[in-house]
């Protein structure tokens, strides 16, 4: 048997044990229903006690990863969501349109500001007062991203009743800004997910997730839009056209900036 040298650190030994179980579930290393390593098999791999082991089980049962029933040893109760297409669920070459017949918007909180928070103000000239509204975007009942969208109030109030219960915030934007919009922009990086976001997209904390600041500009350079996604990890894939970066060309990521979040 392979030994797994764990390091003491800000990561707890069990958390970094359930970090290795994880994987090996979600990569079909364990498949689901076989029943995992004993207890002391998993002792000896990792070289830590017994109860890190049993902490490091116990986070991946409250996550839905294992279980165990009377009789049985512990086993993977883990399922890979269903798909139904081959489309993933971000994507620049999708369109602010594109949703199924399951996708469904959960509201968390509406929160009105009379300025732009001041570390999001440098994305572009602020427009006065904002709506923020915060929350998350499912497909087939799983949660894929958590969001907080600040839309420009003179855009906003042009929103029908509770349409962003209903209706993707960047369809809304695009079709009540008055003038139309100028453009956008956005920028991906990696995070971890915190407690909070974490339980909403019903992750383990910590999870990775791509991070999206988006901004969608008026002629004058205003913002009527400003969005903080966090997608999680297994629901998030980006499509580019790289045909011009082989010929030398200017690196692109083309298509619509749009997606199936906001």
């Amino acid at each position: 048997m392979n030994h797994i040298v764990l390091h003491a650190g800000p990561v707890t030994l069990y958390a970094q044990v359930a970090s290795i179980m994880r994987d090996r579930i979600t990569s079909h290393v364990w498949k689901p229903g076989e029943e995992i390593p004993t207890l002391e098999q998993l002792v000896e791999e990792f070289s830590v006690a017994r109860v890190t082991v049993r902490q490091a089980v116990q986070m991946l049962s409250e996550e839905g990863f294992l279980s165990s029933q009377r009789g049985r040893r512990t086993y993977v109760s883990w399922e890979p969501p269903q798909v139904s297409d081959d489309q993933p669920l971000f994507s620049y070459a999708g369109s602010v349109d594109k949703k199924s017949a399951r996708y469904t918007i959960n509201i968390l909180s509406r929160q009105d500001f009379e300025e732009l928070p001041p570390h999001l103000a440098a994305m572009g000239k602020a427009s006065g007062r904002y709506m923020r509204i915060r929350k998350v975007d499912s497909d087939n009942g799983v949660p894929y991203v958590i969001s907080d969208s600040y839309v420009s109030w003179a855009i906003y109030r042009r929103f029908p009743p509770k349409a962003e219960e209903r209706v993707k915030i960047s369809r809304l934007i695009w079709d009540r800004a008055r003038p139309s919009l100028a453009g956008g922009k956005e920028r991906i990086t990696v995070v971890a997910l915190n407690y909070e976001d974490a339980g909403h997209l019903q992750v383990a904390i910590g999870s990775p997730a791509a991070h999206i600041t988006r901004v969608f500009l008026t002629h004058d350079g205003k913002i009527a839009y400003l969005g903080q996604l966090q997608y999680r990890a297994d629901r998030f894939a980006v499509d580019r056209d790289i045909t011009l970066l082989l010929n030398g060309g200017a690196d692109t990521a083309g298509g619509d900036p749009g997606g199936r979040g906001d």
